[in-house]
C-alpha cells in the first residue's frame, strides 16, 4: 500500500486543526462577549449613578469595576475557565496577604513571605481544583438566587469590612447584581439561534430562579439570603432609590427583617 504523501497528510489533518482553532476562537469570543457586555452595562449604570449624584468620580470608577467583574462571576463553575482561575488567583493573593500579616508579630519577614506564597498556592491550585470538581457548569451559580445572595453579601462586606456608608454599600450590591444578571441574560441570548430559527438545548439553563438539580444548595442559599437580609446595612437608601424609580416600598419597609 502506497503511503500518503506529506501534502495529502497535511490536508487530511487540516480539518482537525481547523476545528481546534475554531473551538478556541469560540471560547475566547464567549469570554470576550461577557466581558464587553458586562463592561458596557456597568458603564451605563455608573454614568447614571454619577449623573444622579449618588457617587462621586472615584466611587463611580470603582462601581464600574465592580459591575464588570461581577459580570464574569457566574462562569467560575466552568472547569478551568478564565473567571475561575482569575477569582481563585486573586483570592489566593489577598488571603495570603491577610494571613501573613495576621502573624506579623510572630514571624520574620521571609517567613511571612513564605506564608503568603503558601496560602496563595493552596487557594490557586488544590482549592480551585476541588471547587471545579464539586461544581457543575450552569448549576447553582447560574441562578438569580445566587445573584441575590452575592449582592447582599457585597452590601454587608462594603458596610462592615470596608466601612462604606449605607448608600454606597447598596450601590456596590446593585452593581454586583446588575453585572451578574447581565451575564445570565447574555447566556440566554446566546442560546437562541435567530438565523437558524431554533433554540439550543442550553436555553433556560442560565437565567433561572434556582437550581432544582442542586436543591440542597438552593435551600442553603435561601436560608443564607434570609440571614443576610437581616444583617445588611440600613435599607432606607435602597428603598429611597426604588421609590425614585416608581416602585412602591411601603410594604417592604414595614416588613424588612432586622436581626
Amino acid at each position: 500500500m502506497t503511503p500518503p504523501s506529506p501534502a495529502h497528510a497535511s490536508r487530511a489533518g487540516a480539518p482537525s486543526c481547523t476545528r481546534t482553532e475554531h473551538a478556541g476562537r469560540s471560547a475566547v469570543a464567549n469570554f470576550r462577549t461577557h466581558l464587553t457586555g458586562g463592561a458596557v452595562v456597568a458603564a451605563v449604570a455608573a454614568f447614571a449613578s454619577y449623573g444622579e449624584g449618588l457617587s462621586d468620580a472615584a466611587e463611580t470608577q470603582a462601581l464600574f469595576v465592580v459591575g464588570t467583574v461581577a459580570s464574569l462571576l457566574p462562569d467560575i463553575d466552568a472547569d478551568d475557565s478564565r473567571p475561575l482561575r482569575g477569582v481563585f488567583d486573586i483570592a489566593g493573593l489577598v488571603a495570603g496577604f491577610l494571613t501573613a500579616f495576621a502573624f506579623a508579630e510572630r514571624f520574620a519577614l521571609l517567613e511571612l513571605v513564605g506564608i503568603w506564597a503558601g496560602t496563595w498556592l493552596f487557594v490557586s491550585w488544590p482549592l480551585r481544583l476541588a471547587f471545579a470538581r464539586f461544581t457543575v457548569h450552569r448549576g447553582i451559580w447560574h441562578t438569580l438566587l445566587m445573584a441575590l445572595v452575592l449582592a447582599l453579601a457585597a452590601a454587608l462586606v462594603a458596610d462592615l469590612l470596608l466601612g462604606l456608608g449605607a448608600t454606597l454599600a447598596w450601590l456596590v450590591a446593585a452593581f454586583v447584581l446588575l453585572g451578574y444578571v447581565t451575564h445570565l441574560v447574555l447566556d440566554e441570548v446566546a442560546s437562541v439561534d435567530l438565523l437558524g430559527r431554533k433554540v439550543k438545548r442550553s436555553f433556560g439553563s442560565a437565567l433561572k430562579p434556582l437550581s432544582l438539580r442542586a436543591w440542597p444548595a438552593s435551600l442553603v442559599l435561601m436560608g443564607l439570603a434570609v440571614v443576610l437580609v437581616g444583617l445588611v446595612p440600613d435599607p432606607q437608601p435602597l428603598l429611597a432609590l426604588l421609590g425614585r424609580a416608581g416602585v412602591q416600598t411601603d410594604l417592604l419597609a414595614a416588613h424588612w427583617p432586622r436581626w
